[in-house]
């Protein structure tokens, strides 16, 4: 056992080049998904009319006050 332990070498994060590449391409990504969201969707707005919104949740609804008949 103490060969292997001799023999063994320790591989800190950043001395890995697969690591130091991968953390690249992930950064890339997440500027270019940011700069899409930038161009295509932080502008984007959604436009809400309260009557359509009232009718899709309470297709019926339920008039308070008086009781029918009277």
């Amino acid at each position: 056992m103490l060969i292997f332990k001799e023999s063994c070498q320790t591989v800190k994060p950043s001395d890995s080049p697969l690591q130091r590449h991968l953390g690249w391409i992930v950064a890339i990504k997440l500027i270019a998904l940011f700069a899409l969201w930038c161009l295509f969707v932080r502008d984007a707005g959604v436009r809400i009319d309260p009557a359509a919104l009232s009718r899709q949740f309470a297709p019926n609804p339920i008039v308070q006050g008086a009781p029918h008949g009277q």
